[in-house]
């Protein structure tokens, strides 16, 4: 049954102290900002990802796994009954990669990597921690998609300026298509139940992989990180990005910890987007 609104001298706040977090794709970029937020706000916050950063190896809040994979998820299952005993915050961050050549240079392995990676691996984390939220009467679960799952970059050409090939955002794009849409179903199953969900749909993040990129760009053109950055920015759509800038980490780890506090108890099955106005939409 639909649960009853707030009295109204409900007053919403941000603390997250008792909330336990699963972020995937948790060590580094938005991830970790995202991490670093909602700890702040007193979250008890346990991340995995595929590879084990020096700072994180033996730390009973990181587990090293890969999603793309059933006995990844179980693996994850597994250690956050032992350190969490169960979740309250769920927030699927795993993304994907860019592919080479066009869209019959991708084969069949690349399409299910992708959607076993993005979709399967958000699929199989719903399957195993829902239930229990649904039981508590209380969740909140966030699918990490992006505005290329209505604007793939099917021939941009991110490292233009050092002479690559293009890349491809196709099997990813349709990937995080497939997931919002997904989203859009749990959300309308799960909501009677106190388990609210919502995507959120970044455009270009400032990030270190991709301040690396920028590095290795301006050393091979002889210009600086902000001039590469700027470009990469103005290049990925035809009408580039309104902001001026990539949006930061820190911009949308806010809006996430806004999502997962009771600020938010109404909004369910939403997609939010934060891309510096990067889609020409309202």
């Amino acid at each position: 049954m639909p649960h009853a609104s707030p009295p109204d001298d409900y007053l919403p706040h941000e603390d997250l102290h008792g909330k336990r977090v699963l972020i995937t794709g948790g060590t580094r970029g938005l991830g970790a900002a995202t991490a670093a937020r909602l700890r702040q706000s007193g979250a008890t916050v346990l991340v995995t990802a595929r590879t084990v950063p020096p700072a994180e190896a033996a730390h009973p809040f990181f587990v090293s796994a890969d999603l793309s994979t059933a006995s990844g998820i179980e693996t994850v299952a597994r250690h956050v009954r032992d350190h969490l005993g169960g979740l309250d915050i769920l927030i699927h961050n795993v993304g994907g990669t860019l592919a080479t050549g066009g869209f019959a240079d991708l084969d069949d392995q690349q399409w299910a990597t992708s959607l076993d990676t993005v979709l399967m691996a958000a699929v199989r984390l719903d399957r195993t921690f829902v239930p229990d939220m649904l039981a508590a009467g209380y969740g909140v679960v966030l699918h990490i998609t992006t505005i290329q799952r209505r604007m793939p970059l099917t021939n941009v050409r991110l490292d233009m300026l050092a002479g690559g090939l293009p890349q491809n955002s196709i099997t990813l794009s349709a990937a995080k298509a497939a997931l919002t849409a997904y989203s859009k179903g749990l959300a309308a199953e799960v909501a009677p139940g106190g388990v609210r969900v919502n995507t959120i749909a970044p455009g270009f993040i400032r990030t270190p992989a991709t301040e690396e990129l920028a590095d290795h760009l301006a050393r091979a053109t002889g210009t600086d990180q902000a001039t590469v950055l700027q470009q990469i920015a103005d290049a990925l759509y035809p009408a580039g990005m309104p902001l001026g800038r990539p949006v930061t980490t820190a911009e949308v780890a806010e809006l996430i910890a806004f999502l997962c506090s009771d600020r938010a108890p109404s909004i369910i099955g939403a997609e939010h987007v934060i891309d510096g106005g990067t889609l020409p939409t309202i």
